[in-house]
């Protein structure tokens, strides 16, 4: 598991802490003054991995790095805490010996990333801790003087510490607050849900599609369970395995890159590959009503969402200044047909933040919404996330129609 992943995680799904270094998932509920209130146990085997200090730290510049700044002043208390617990390290007024992980060092962490959240108050009593044990330090000395400095200047000034939201991740707070409850499982299902059998196309006359509406309008938005049968899942399976890479993203001026809003790896399989894919293409286009022959419709995406794994809000239309050169488009896409081609244990939902919808990854079930109205005009309440894997592994497969 890597520890971006971990942060992650622990971040979205409010997992304690303590619990994670000893291979515990436990969930957190907290007030809004940040009281816990209730603890899930979202584990019961015996633990697989453990975490010291040594790791906790490495996790804690990880944050550090990528700006999580709230994240690593969590992980640096939790290093701290493990190293008290060390029986052969003397905490009292000496670092650890070379061998080991020193507490000076991950005092002056604190202070450092306490100061980047202007906290400079709660900084003060880490560098003075870290200058006891190392008094003839220069560099600490300076960074003492300079906390007292600005807590001066601060004065009374109470600066909230709280985690700073990062401005490319559109309803960061929605996304996040729904992917936390479709684990938690504590939001109760909509009385405004309707199931159907569809026929409404003669290939659906003796095998109607299962279709459950979400939402209504607005997008139209509806789930259809038993699409596909295990046999076909593994197959899809066996056969993008081979062609997986790395997922990219698209700018808003076209550019193709690699980014942490997407951790997962996609692989393209055309309707030409097999029968089996052949099928599953018309299939699509029975329960869709729509021509998926290309240039009527893209290739299937394969993707493949380990531990942590995730894609943040996101609409899957593209505007015009966006020239996708990777997807080799012919036109605008107007629906997207999202397949679950495996079994997720906990996390992975799909969800809608601007409307308020979860969706769990059903396996072998398909997810259809709209990308564009019947007026012809972008749905921008369309945007919808994948909420990261927090135990498992998910693959889906994606089809979207063009114009």
């Amino acid at each position: 598991m890597s520890a971006l992943a971990l942060i992650r995680l622990q971040d979205i799904y409010h997992l304690d802490m303590r619990s994670l270094t000893q291979g515990q998932l436990v969930m957190l509920a907290r007030q809004s003054d940040g009281t816990v209130v209730k603890q899930k146990r979202i584990t019961r085997e015996e633990p697989a991995f453990s975490l010291d200090a040594e790791d906790t730290v490495y996790i804690g510049d990880i944050a550090h790095n990528e700006e999580e700044y709230l994240n690593a002043v969590l992980w640096y208390l939790v290093t701290l805490d493990l190293i008290r617990e060390r029986k052969q390290v003397d905490i009292t007024d000496e670092p650890a010996d070379d061998s080991g992980l020193g507490r000076e060092d991950v005092l002056i962490k604190l202070g450092d990333t306490l100061t980047k959240l202007r906290q400079h108050q709660r900084a003060l009593p880490f560098y003075r801790d870290a200058l006891r044990m190392g008094p003839e330090n220069q560099v600490i000395k300076s960074k003492v003087m300079e906390a007292e400095r600005q807590a001066a200047l601060q004065g009374n000034v109470t600066v909230k510490m709280a985690k700073l939201l990062k401005g490319s991740i559109p309803y960061q707070e929605d996304y996040e607050n729904l992917c936390y409850h479709s684990v938690l499982r504590d939001q109760p299902p909509s009385s405004r849900l309707s199931c159907t059998y569809d026929r409404t196309r003669p290939q659906l006359y003796l095998s109607p599609a299962r279709r459950e509406v979400l939402h209504e309008k607005n997008p139209e938005i509806a789930l259809y369970h038993d699409v596909i049968s295990d046999e076909e899942a593994a197959m899809v399976r066996a056969l993008a395995f081979e062609e997986l890479e790395r997922s990219p993203v698209v700018s808003k001026h076209g550019k193709v890159f690699h980014s942490n809003v997407r951790v997962s790896e996609t692989g393209w399989l055309h309707d030409n590959t097999t029968d089996v894919i052949s099928k599953l293409s018309r299939r699509v286009g029975y329960i869709t009503g729509l021509n998926t022959e290309y240039p009527s419709a893209e290739s299937f995406q394969v993707v493949n969402y380990g531990l942590g794994g995730l894609y943040v809000p996101h609409v899957d239309y593209f505007e015009e200044t966006q020239l996708v050169k990777h997807v080799n488009r012919p036109g605008k896409r107007i629906l997207t047909f999202l397949l679950y081609l495996s079994e997720v244990e906990l996390g992975g939902a799909t969800v809608f933040p601007q409307i308020n919808l979860i969706v769990p990854a059903v396996k072998n079930g398909a997810l259809m919404f709209r990308d564009m109205k019947r007026s012809g005009d972008f749905e921008p309440l369309s945007m919808h996330a994948g909420c990261p894997v927090l135990i498992g592994s998910k693959w889906s497969k994606l089809r979207c129609i063009l114009l």
